[in-house]
């Protein structure tokens, strides 16, 4: 359930109506404390079918959900490019609130995404604060200053196992300028961004963007190989 007088989800909310109403949504990951809690705003906003995504359900989403014909749930794992090319439908929105920095196939993940996305995609979760160079990306498992890149325990003991990589962990650090490349990439611009506040380490700050669909990139990686035909050696 959503805790409205959080500020974070007051955040989160305030970026999700700036594409709302939309025909449809897909909702990735919305399962870990909040129930389904901004697959059913999405209902709430006037989506005639919501698809909540995520690798586990909860009791309380099992009761929504019977009670609203709207929402529909795939328990898979959206980072599996196997499942997600099963998935035969494009929604207007796509929603991805905290579970980017969680994906070890980040690129693909993101990609398989944005595949499904007709229209726009809203984004909000911690991010790095920007780095002497643009678009950087921070591989959190065996950093030495755990203490310091964990955005909600300063000085607590939990840290980044260069062993423990897996998605209940963190793995990556993004930059706003990162999210906004691979997106841009993908043929996605950025028209909306904001701040949610800082978090408690002095590294991270809370971020999102609103981006829309706009033309497909023909030399995307995904429509490319990696030895397009014979080629004359240089000797």
């Amino acid at each position: 359930m959503l805790d409205e007088a959080n500020p974070v989800v007051q955040f989160k909310l305030a970026l999700l109506e700036t594409v709302m109403p939309a025909e449809s949504a897909a909702v990735f990951g919305d399962m870990w404390v909040v129930e389904g809690g901004y697959a059913a705003r999405c209902a709430e906003h006037g989506c005639r079918r919501v698809l909540l995504v995520d690798t586990f359900e909860t009791a309380g989403w099992l009761e929504r959900r019977a009670a609203d014909h709207r929402l529909d749930f795939y328990k898979a794992n959206f980072s599996n490019p196997f499942f997600m090319a099963s998935v035969n439908e494009r929604f207007s929105v796509s929603v991805a609130f905290d579970v980017l920095l969680h994906q070890a196939p980040l690129l693909s993940t993101i990609h398989a995404i944005l595949e499904k996305t007709a229209d726009a995609i809203v984004i909000a979760q911690p991010v790095l604060r920007e780095q002497p160079m643009a678009n950087s990306l921070v591989y959190l498992p065996g950093q030495a200053a755990a203490s310091e890149l964990y955005p909600f325990a300063p000085a607590g003991p939990r840290g980044f196992d260069v062993l423990d990589v897996n998605t209940a962990h963190w793995i990556w650090g993004m930059t706003p300028s990162f999210i906004r490349a691979v997106l841009a990439g993908e043929g996605f611009e950025v028209e909306h961004e904001a701040s949610g506040g800082d978090c408690p380490s002095p590294h991270w700050f809370w971020w999102g963007c609103v981006a829309r669909r706009g033309a497909d990139n023909p030399r995307h990686w995904s429509r490319s190989t990696p030895s397009p035909g014979v080629i004359e050696p240089n000797w």
